[in-house]
C-alpha cells in the first residue's frame, strides 16, 4: 500500500511539473517594442515571417499612437507558436519601416530605429 501512495505522489508531481512548464512557455513570444525612430508611429503590424499578409492588424488600437521614446508591450496567444516574426510600422506621415525575421522566442525588448535598424535585448 505504501508503494501505491508513493507512486501517486510521484505521478502528481510529474503532472504538476508538466503543467508549470507549459505555463512558463505560454506567452514566451511577448516583448516590449520601444519607439527609437524619433517619429510618431500611427500603426504597428505583425506577421509570421512565412506569411505574406499582416495577420495582426494595428497593435496600437484605434486612435492611439506611439510617440518617440514610448514603448508598448505586445503579447501573444500561446497557441501562436511561431518563432520568427516581421514587424511593420506606419508613421504619422504615411511612411513605413520594416523589421524582418525577429526571433521572438529570444527577444525581450526591441528598440526600433529608422530604416529597419534595431536594438534587441535578448532573454
Amino acid at each position: 500500500m505504501r508503494f501505491v501512495n508513493v507512486l501517486k505522489v510521484f505521478l502528481v508531481a510529474v503532472v504538476m511539473a508538466v503543467g508549470f512548464q507549459g505555463t512558463a512557455l505560454a506567452g514566451s513570444q511577448d516583448f516590449s517594442l520601444i519607439n527609437g525612430t524619433g517619429r510618431t508611429i500611427s500603426y504597428i503590424y505583425l506577421s509570421p515571417t512565412h506569411e505574406s499578409n499582416w495577420i495582426y492588424q494595428d497593435e496600437l488600437g484605434p486612435n492611439h499612437v506611439l510617440a518617440p521614446g514610448q514603448d508598448i508591450f505586445i503579447g501573444f496567444d500561446p497557441r501562436d507558436g511561431v518563432q520568427y516574426w516581421d514587424v511593420k510600422v506606419v508613421y504619422d506621415n504615411g511612411a513605413e519601416d520594416y523589421w524582418y525575421g525577429l526571433d521572438l522566442y529570444r527577444v525581450y525588448s526591441l528598440t526600433i530605429r529608422p530604416g529597419g535598424a534595431s536594438s534587441i535585448e535578448m532573454i
